[in-house]
């Protein structure tokens, strides 16, 4: 028969494996959902930025924006009816309905009616 301290190593190590499996899946999945399903306003760009003080900087359709400083930028969804321009390592643009999901260093966002972008 196994003593107390033994039983309690094991129920120890159960709990800590059930963690393991189902705590760290659910975590990870609420946090996927948060991130992906928190930059969604309709008639903004929104942009998830790795920054304490603003973690997000929405920008109103039409608008444009210019950070103080070069930014990463994690995610960028454009639920706007305008075409947008980003001013990054490289420049490229963002249409309406689109989202981007891979970090940029952003210095500015621009609203292009036209479409097309310089850079």
């Amino acid at each position: 028969m196994l003593r107390h301290n033994a039983w309690r190593g094991v129920l120890v190590g159960t709990t800590m494996a059930a963690l393991t499996v189902f705590g760290a899946g659910a975590a990870g999945a609420a946090g996927a959902q948060t991130a992906a399903a928190g930059c969604h306003v309709d008639g903004y760009v929104c942009m998830t930025v790795n920054d304490i003080y603003e973690p997000t900087v929405y920008v109103a359709d039409g608008d444009s924006y210019t950070f103080l400083r070069a930014s990463e930028v994690t995610s960028i969804s454009n639920d706007t009816s305008v075409t947008y321009c980003v001013d990054a390592e490289y420049g490229f643009s963002v249409a309406p309905g689109q989202s981007v999901e891979v970090s940029h260093t952003v210095t500015a966002i621009e609203a292009s009616p036209s479409g097309r972008c310089l850079s």
